[in-house]
């Protein structure tokens, strides 16, 4: 019949586990040392693990893991930073001798042998925790045989004589699968109960040291039957077995039947999510950036979904928040104005649906917040949410104006050299047959001829003949020249024959994110800092990969710091926009 079929399966395996603890030591000690270094590398944290991607003051911004190929979400944890309510919940479900059997436990062997006996099914297994480690990490895909569970038995009692038994724990934890693609206990804490870990630059205290008597006893439980426990699918059978692991608690002493009940409680009033639902992305485009940009090409897109590395970037995330709800706002919601009133929503009164914006730190070029639309979320043509229009090339328009001159000053003009603003019709390229001609208006429809128009005032109020001869005079190449210097590359790369007149309008294509990078270079006296989205990278133990020296960054001079304060004076100016803008568009240069 099945039940001494049963009985006498577990009962070959004792007396195989005995013959192996004694008499084959031999065998056994070469079998060991041909697994030991796939056993350290357990130790040794050589594991798949999540990147997690941070924000300058810790908080987490987007976690990586590889969603394929028996991988999933990991954040490997030291023995101290497990709540000992977890521990003591995992031995109370999985292995009651813990502490002091030597791997393979002979009486929860037989204890199990009898078990199944009785209940005429498999109900036990006799496996310690000792026993479980090795099976996941080297038996996991082999079919159960006494010949595996011999092989375990000989590695699991390696293990107890090469490592603490504290140190096993926490290989256990660390390794154990608890369903939803989460590999220890990190990862569930932070899926099940959607507890974040608290961080600071280089300090982190892991959801796994957050853990009470409830949110202990329920994840303990789930090893078992992953996928038949998972609580956010079955919950009443994942309270059963939690109430199973509470009992076995109370009756090694470890708590009260008081807190065992108290810790029912709170599980059954809680509303578990699946990971999809509360681990979102923040900063979406500044995140995919840095992903895609800078990480992927550096690191590998395989390395960085399996390296468990800690990125700190550049951005301030409260700041970035700030960022997106002040985009949002002016774009779809109505708008009040000391000067203009009550006005908007611009999607509605002007047709604008979209913007982007960059804020950058001059000195150190540190990207602080990057909004590449004002909706993430928002898939409607006319926004395109997840397209990140921070780094997609653009027409400048009047923006492009200080370049060229810039440049001017650096041949020898001033802010109060007179720049005449009348009707001007200009060959439209450089060369052409036959040629073709350009006459450009400006803002306002008119032409500014009736005091004298200087160089301050034609760029404060941003007028446009005054800016194409600016062009006319110091030549393409020169302004291509500058362009090039101030981190303007799409510009700088091209032909100046591909040019005319209009390029002084700010019809050539630029991002969003080298356009800000070079008022930056003004800002900062003329010497540009490249911009830079990451101040740290840690490997998976905390161990510094690369570092981003923020007080000294490695700038170079592109223009004169008097031609610098020049441009910056002009565009600070509130009175000289005074007449294009009635002071209601300033550009506030930090010096």
């Amino acid at each position: 019949s099945y039940a001494p079929r049963i009985l006498a399966i577990s009962l070959i395996l004792v007396i195989a586990l005995f013959a192996v603890l004694s008499t084959g030591v031999g065998a056994a000690y070469a079998f060991y040392q041909q697994q030991l270094p796939l056993l350290n590398g357990i130790a040794d944290h050589s594991l798949f693990q999540s990147t997690h991607i941070y924000d300058r003051n810790g908080h987490l911004l987007y976690e990586l893991y590889d969603h394929q190929n028996g991988h999933g979400r990991r954040t490997y944890v030291n023995y101290t930073q497990i709540s000992p309510l977890l521990i003591n919940a995992s031995i109370a479900a999985e292995d009651h001798n813990f502490w002091v059997n030597n791997g393979v436990d002979l009486q929860g062997t037989l204890r199990a042998a009898v078990t199944n006996l009785q209940s005429q099914t498999v109900v036990e297994g006799g496996s310690t925790i000792t026993q479980q480690l090795v099976k996941n990490q080297l038996f996991l895909s082999q079919p159960r045989s006494l010949q595996i569970k011999s092989e375990e038995a000989i590695l699991a009692y390696g293990l107890t004589k090469q490592y603490p038994k504290w140190k096993i724990m926490e290989m256990y934890l660390n390794t154990v699968y608890y369903g939803d693609l989460n590999y220890g206990i990190e990862a569930a804490a932070q899926d099940f109960f959607n507890i974040h870990p608290q961080c600071s630059r280089r300090l982190c205290k892991p959801a796994a040291s957050q853990l009470d008597l409830a949110q202990s006893s329920l994840l303990a439980g789930l090893p078992q039957s992953p996928s038949y426990y998972n609580p956010v699918y079955n919950k009443s059978v994942a309270l059963d077995r939690q109430q199973t692991v509470l009992q076995s608690m109370v009756a090694l002493k470890m708590i009260t039947e008081e807190q065992a009940r108290q810790a029912e409680a709170e599980t059954a009033k809680f509303h578990f999510k699946s990971y999809a639902s509360t681990q979102g992305i923040q900063a979406p485009h500044f995140v995919h950036y840095v992903i895609d940009q800078v990480l992927v090409p550096q690191i590998g897109a395989q390395n960085l979904l399996n390296g468990g590395y800690n990125i700190y970037t550049t951005l301030d995330l409260n700041l970035e928040k700030k960022v997106e709800q002040i985009a949002y706002g002016h774009l779809y919601k109505p708008l009040y104005d000391p000067y203009l009133g009550s006005y908007g929503p611009l999607n509605i009164q002007n047709n604008v649906n979209n913007a982007a914006v960059v804020v950058m730190n001059p000195y150190n070029g540190e990207i602080l917040a990057m909004d590449g639309s004002a909706d993430y979320n928002n898939r409607s043509p006319q926004v395109r949410g997840q397209y990140n229009s921070a780094i997609a090339l653009r027409q400048p328009g009047s923006s492009f104006k200080p370049v060229e001159y810039a440049t001017a000053f650096e041949m020898g003009w001033y802010p109060a050299m007179i720049i005449p603003d009348h009707k001007t019709t200009y060959p439209s390229l450089l060369s052409g047959n036959p040629p073709t001609y350009y006459t450009p208006q400006n803002y306002d429809q008119k032409f500014h001829t009736g005091f004298p128009m200087t160089a301050r005032n034609a760029i404060a109020n941003s007028f446009n003949i005054p800016a194409i001869d600016t062009l006319e005079y110091v030549g393409i190449q020169n302004v291509l020249n500058m362009a090039g210097r101030l981190g303007l590359t799409e510009i700088a790369t091209r032909s100046p024959s591909s040019f005319g007149p209009s390029m002084a309008l700010g019809t050539s294509e630029v991002s969003l994110l080298h356009l800000t990078s070079a008022y930056a270079t003004f800002a900062n006296q003329g010497v540009r800092v490249p911009p830079t989205s990451i101040l740290e990278i840690t490997d998976n133990q905390g161990y510094p990969l690369y570092s981003y020296n923020s007080a000294h960054p490695q700038g170079v001079r592109a223009l004169r710091a008097d031609i610098a304060f020049l441009v910056n004076s002009i565009l600070s100016d509130t009175k000289s926009r005074y007449h294009e803008f009635s002071g209601l568009a300033i550009v506030i240069i930090l010096q």
